[in-house]
């Protein structure tokens, strides 16, 4: 049976055929292509609907089999949407903060990455993945120790734990952290903490052999591209010699080339080299990576 084609998206919302197109295409996961969406329609019954009506395509019978797994999940993450939790807040750490932690209430998994669909099992399959590429880019080690920015509940940490002398976690969010610090429990070398997040000021004197940003410097980009620049600056006064600042997503403005251009900017005038320029690295999440590396 044949894929669809574009003209039998034609359906569909107007907002809903580039994604379809996408996903059919094989540019982007199913579980991306259901984010993206939910976040056209608001809501499960209207993509249903949509998705019906082209149910005859195997492709867009695979999009159903994932809406169908997880209603609960995936009514979670249209409540986000509903309420506009799933936004960037342009100017305001405070409304990121409240932000954040009304959604940690509704769904701790939708609230850290949409994409997850509400899901535990494809957030640990995400999560997975970025320690994997970060294992192949030799950046783990039982000496080494790191600072995660935007932590959310603690995903990463749970499953870096044991892969790093110790790791401290920081957010903005005080219903992310208690969220982090319960799923945390028992791990001596995890740490958090709730931050400002004008920048890492509170860790001088404090060094670091890796620093990650994974879906945090979009939502500094949208407070003000100065905090973003503050903390790419702050990391390279407390990383040791050749270590490594991962930035997975830069901003969410859409344009991956002005992404790059800004941080090849950012990282010369902050003394780093660049290993990752906005690379496509994972099959789930379509984050962009950029490895940075302390020059000595």
């Amino acid at each position: 049976m044949s894929e669809p084609t574009k003209e039998a998206f034609d359906t569909c919302p107007e907002a809903a055929r580039p994604v379809l197109a996408r996903y059919v295409a094989g540019e982007i996961s199913a579980e991306l292509a259901i984010m993206q969406l939910l976040l056209v329609f608001g809501d499960t019954s209207a993509l249903s609907k949509c998705l019906k009506t082209l149910s005859e395509h195997p492709a867009i019978g695979a999009l159903q089999d994932s809406v169908a797994r997880d209603r609960t999940g995936l009514a979670n993450v249209a409540t986000l949407v509903e309420r506009g939790l799933t936004r960037e807040r342009a100017g305001d750490i405070a409304a990121i903060r409240e932000q954040f932690d009304r959604a940690v209430a509704v769904s701790p998994e939708a609230a850290v990455a949409l994409y997850s669909l509400g899901s535990t099992e494809i957030l640990d399959r995400a999560t997975a993945e970025i320690v994997a590429r970060l294992d192949e880019w030799g950046l783990l080690g039982s000496e080494k120790t790191a600072l995660d920015i935007g932590c959310g509940i603690g995903r990463l940490e749970t499953v870096l734990a044991p892969r790093l002398h110790a790791i401290t976690g920081i957010d903005v969010s005080p219903g992310m952290i208690d969220e982090a610090r319960r799923r945390c429990a028992g791990l001596g070398n995890v740490e958090f903490m709730v931050c400002d997040g004008t920048g890492l000021a509170a860790f001088a004197g404090h060094p670091f052999d890796l620093i990650l940003g994974v879906d945090a410097f979009p939502y500094l980009v949208a407070a003000d591209p100065a905090l973003a620049e503050r903390h790419i600056a702050d990391s390279a006064e407390l990383l040791a010699e050749d270590g490594a600042l991962v930035i997975l997503n830069y901003s969410y403005c859409g344009d991956l080339d002005l992404d790059r251009r800004t941080v090849a900017e950012l990282t010369q005038r902050h003394g780093f080299g660049v290993e990752r320029y906005g690379t496509r690295d994972f099959s789930l999440w379509d984050g962009a990576s950029f490895l940075l590396r302390k020059r000595p």
